[in-house]
């Protein structure tokens, strides 16, 4: 299969308020992978992709996300879907052809926590080599906070204005 053919399908357990840690891919073909995609997003017990369901599924618990990635022409081409741990494995497996055991091993917390280390010092690394990413994200912090200070007085000063009414 080439490059050009072929896609990358994934699992990242998304953990509540911890973000994405990738715990199996492999190789497929952009077929296969748009059809296991297709049949996984059907699944009943796949959470909406919105905002409101993803937010009441942190809360309850971490959740299994599998998907695809490949490049079509000059684009990159990716979705995923996401389940709640408690019935991620089983339709995963399913959907996807990962083994049970394979999922289960990767979710082990030594494992989660080797995978956790490497990609924080992954991006240690990275932030160390680019300082400049650093410093234009504090700017952009620095601006936000500015946004978010006056939305709070000007909001301030409306409500003032509603109360001596």
């Amino acid at each position: 299969m080439s490059k050009l053919d072929g896609a990358t399908v994934y699992v990242e357990l998304e953990r509540a308020g911890g973000g994405r840690i990738e715990i199996y891919s492999r190789e497929a073909t952009k077929e296969e992978a748009l059809r296991m995609f297709d049949s996984a997003s059907n699944d009943r017990r796949a959470i909406e992709d919105d905002l409101a369901s993803r937010l009441a599924a942190e809360v309850k618990g971490d959740l299994l996300c599998s998907g695809y990635f490949f490049v079509d022409g000059d684009k990159d081409a990716h979705e995923d879907v996401a389940f709640p741990i408690s019935h991620a494995v089983a339709a995963i497996s399913e959907h996807f052809g990962i083994e049970v055991e394979t999922l289960e091993r990767a979710l082990e917390p030594a494992n989660i926590a080797a995978l956790t280390s490497l990609k924080e010092a992954e991006l240690a690394a990275f932030c160390k080599d680019h300082p400049e990413i650093m410093a234009s994200a504090e700017a952009a912090g620095e601006r936000h906070r500015a946004v978010q200070a006056a939305l709070a007085e000007e909001l301030a000063h409306e409500l003032e204005g509603e109360v001596k009414h």
